[in-house]
C-alpha cells in the first residue's frame, strides 16, 4: 500500500511537472491576485509578469488562459527572451473553447446621445492618440469615414500643380473649407494610392499639407489629371447611413437601421501595435504562441508625410527620400518558434502581422485575417518601431546584414480577406528578404489589389529573397480596385522559388482603373528569374492568365500547369482545385 501510494504520489508529480504552471486572466479579475483560477489577474501584462517569475524559477511548460471578454490595452503587450519557453517547454496564451477573446488597442466610446438632425453623437475617448483618430468601429464592422462622394470613380482630377499640392476637381466641393477638420484628399494611383491632409479647400478647389504621390517615378505613382479621387472626413459628407466623423471634440454617426444611443456598442482606436514579439540577436524570443485569440481595433496615424504610397504597403515622400512600411497588429522581431494559431485578427487601420529581422520559424496557422487596413501578413517586414526601413534612394535595398533576413518561416491555412480597407494597394501575403518561406494552403480573396506579392526587387542583384514555396493556395476575387497586379505578384531574382498548385480565377479590372497595364493571374515582374511553375490552374482573369515584364518566360521552368483553363471538371483541374485551400 505504501509503495503503490509513493507511486502515485510520483505520477502526480510528473503530471504537475508536465502540465506547468497555470496562469489566468479574467476582465473582472484584479492585479493584486495570484492569478489562478479562483483568483484571476485583470491585465495581460500582470499575467506576462506572472509566467516571468515562473520562467526564471523553474523551466517548465507555462499557459496563461484568457477568460471570454475584451482586454483593452493601454500599451503593447511586449515579449522578451525573458518570457520565452523552450522547445518541450513552451508558453502559450489561449482562450478556453467556447469562450471569445478579444485583445484590443481601442477605448469604448460612451455617452452617445441622439441629435434632432438624426445623427448620433458622442465625446471622443480621452487620450491625445485619440484627437487624431481615423478608424471606427461598430460592433465587428469598420464604420465608413464620410466620404465626397459616395461613389467609386464619380470624382476626378483636373489641373495638377507643379508641386502636386493644388488641385482642381471635376465638381464642386459641398460644405465649407475643409481646413483643421482632419479631411483627407485620397487618390487613386494605378497599383497604390495616395492620401494627404486638406489645408484648403473651396468649390472645385483644394490644397493638400504634402505632395500627393511618390514624386520622381512618374505618373503611376503620383497624382495627376484624370485619377480618380475622394474626400474623406468632412462633416458635410456625412450623408449615408454607417458613416463617422469627427467635428471638433465629438464623434458623430449616421446609424444604420436598429442602431440606438443605447445600443451603439463602438470602439475608438488608439495603438497601433497590439502584440511584440521582441527578443535581441543574442536572446531571441522564442516558443510562444497565441491560440484562439482575436487582436483588434488598432490605429494608423496619417504619417507626416501624408500616405504616398510606394507599393505593397510601403511609402515615401520620393525616390530619392527614405520609404517606410505601415505598422503591424502583432510584431516580430528576433523571434523563434514564436507562433499564431487559430486566431483571428479583424478592424485594423494598420497591417496585420509582421514577420521581421531575424525571425526564425515563426508561424501564423489556421488564423482568420478580415477588414485590415494594409497588408494581411508580411514576412521580411522591415519597420521597427516606425523606422526608416531602407536607404534613401534604395526602395529594394537588402538587410544590411543577411543573417538578420527571416528564415523558415510560414503561412498555412489561413482566411485572409478584405484587406487594404483603408490603403488599397495592400496584398494578402508579402513576402520579401526571407529564406525558406512557406505559404500554402491559404484562401485569399476579396482583395482590392493583388492576392499574394513574393519578392521586392526590381533588379537582377541577388538578394536574401530565396526558395519561397507558394502553394496550394485559392486565390479569387482580386484586383477589384487597382491596375498593374495579379493573384500572385513576383518582383527579382529568387533561386529555388516554387509556385505550385495554386488556384487562380476571377481576377478583375473595375472600371476606372487608372492606367494601361492589364491585370492577370501571375504578374511576373521586373527581373523574376529562378521560378518553378508546377500544375497551377488560372482561369477567368481581366488580362492574360500570364503576364511578364522585363523578363522572360524563359527564366522559369513551367510544368503542366492549366492557363486559361475551361473545362474545370478535368482530373487534373479537379486534383488542383481540391488541394487549394485551408485544409481541414
Amino acid at each position: 500500500m505504501t509503495t503503490r501510494s509513493a507511486a502515485a504520489v510520483a505520477l502526480l508529480a510528473l503530471a504537475a511537472q508536465a502540465q506547468g504552471a497555470q496562469l489566468w486572466v479574467a476582465p473582472n479579475g484584479k492585479d493584486a491576485n495570484p492569478g489562478t483560477k479562483a483568483r484571476p489577474v485583470a491585465t495581460l501584462q500582470r499575467a506576462r509578469d506572472l509566467a516571468r517569475a515562473a520562467i526564471a524559477a523553474k523551466p517548465s511548460p507555462v499557459t496563461i488562459t484568457l477568460r471570454a471578454g475584451t482586454y483593452f490595452l493601454a500599451s503593447p503587450l511586449e515579449l522578451t527572451f525573458a518570457d520565452s519557453g523552450a522547445a518541450g517547454a513552451p508558453v502559450t496564451y489561449t482562450s478556453l473553447p467556447g469562450e471569445a477573446v478579444t485583445i484590443s488597442g481601442g477605448v469604448p466610446v460612451t455617452g452617445w446621445k441622439a441629435r434632432p438632425d438624426g445623427l448620433l453623437q458622442a465625446p471622443i475617448p480621452a487620450g491625445g492618440a485619440l484627437k487624431a483618430m481615423r478608424q471606427l468601429f461598430i460592433g465587428a464592422d469598420r464604420a465608413t469615414r464620410a466620404r465626397w462622394p459616395n461613389e467609386e470613380g464619380a470624382l476626378r482630377l483636373g489641373d495638377v500643380s507643379g508641386d502636386v499640392k493644388s488641385f482642381t476637381l471635376s465638381q464642386p466641393i459641398p460644405g465649407g473649407d475643409l481646413a483643421g477638420t482632419g479631411a483627407e484628399l485620397v487618390v487613386y494611383e494605378n497599383w497604390s494610392v495616395t492620401r494627404g491632409a486638406v489645408t484648403r479647400s473651396g468649390g472645385d478647389k483644394v490644397e493638400t499639407a504634402t505632395p500627393m504621390g511618390w514624386i520622381g517615378h512618374g505618373p503611376m505613382t503620383t497624382a495627376s489629371p484624370g485619377k480618380p479621387a475622394f474626400l474623406e472626413g468632412g462633416k458635410a459628407f456625412l450623408d449615408q447611413p454607417g458613416e463617422w466623423c469627427v467635428d471638433g471634440g465629438s464623434i458623430l454617426y449616421m446609424p444604420r437601421p436598429g442602431e440606438t444611443a443605447a445600443n451603439l456598442k463602438a470602439v475608438a482606436p488608439r495603438l497601433e501595435r497590439l502584440v511584440v514579439f521582441q527578443g535581441a540577436e543574442d536572446k531571441p524570443a522564442q516558443h510562444i504562441t497565441f491560440r484562439g485569440i482575436t487582436f483588434a481595433h488598432t490605429e494608423f496615424a496619417l504619417p507626416v508625410i501624408g500616405y504616398p504610397e510606394v507599393q505593397a504597403g510601403h511609402y515615401g515622400a520620393s525616390t530619392t527620400s527614405p520609404a517606410w512600411v505601415q505598422p503591424v497588429a502583432v510584431e516580430a522581431g528576433y523571434a523563434e518558434e514564436c507562433r499564431l494559431e487559430r486566431c483571428t485578427l479583424r478592424n485594423l487601420g494598420g497591417s496585420g502581422v509582421g514577420i521581421g529581422r531575424g525571425c526564425k520559424g515563426v508561424a501564423v496557422s489556421r488564423c482568420t485575417l478580415a477588414d485590415i487596413g494594409g497588408n494581411g501578413v508580411m514576412v521580411g517586414w522591415r519597420g521597427n518601431k516606425g523606422a526608416v526601413r531602407c536607404q534613401a534612394g534604395e526602395l529594394d535595398s537588402d538587410w544590411l546584414d543577411p543573417a538578420h533576413a527571416p528564415s523558415g518561416c510560414s503561412v498555412t491555412d489561413c482566411v485572409i480577406t478584405r484587406c487594404g480597407a483603408t490603403s488599397p494597394g495592400c496584398v494578402g501575403v508579402f513576402v520579401a528578404f526571407s529564406a525558406d518561406t512557406a505559404v500554402t494552403n491559404n484562401h485569399v480573396y476579396t482583395m482590392p489589389y493583388t492576392g499574394m506579392s513574393i519578392g521586392y526587387r526590381w533588379s537582377k542583384v541577388p538578394s536574401t529573397q530565396v526558395r519561397c514555396l507558394v502553394a496550394n493556395n485559392h486565390i479569387h476575387d482580386v484586383m477589384k480596385l487597382l491596375a498593374d497586379g495579379g493573384g500572385i505578384y513576383t518582383l527579382g531574382v529568387q533561386p529555388g522559388t516554387v509556385l505550385r498548385e495554386n488556384h487562380i480565377y476571377d481576377v478583375h479590372r473595375s472600371g476606372f482603373a487608372h492606367g494601361g497595364a492589364p491585370n492577370n493571374g501571375f504578374f511576373v515582374d521586373e527581373s523574376s528569374t529562378g521560378f518553378l511553375f508546377d500544375r497551377n490552374l488560372v482561369y477567368r482573369t481581366s488580362g492574360e492568365p500570364v503576364r511578364f515584364n522585363q523578363c522572360s518566360r524563359e527564366w522559369h521552368t513551367w510544368t503542366d500547369n492549366l492557363l486559361g483553363w475551361d473545362e474545370k471538371e478535368s482530373p487534373a483541374a479537379t486534383a488542383i482545385i481540391k488541394a487549394a485551400g485551408p485544409r481541414k
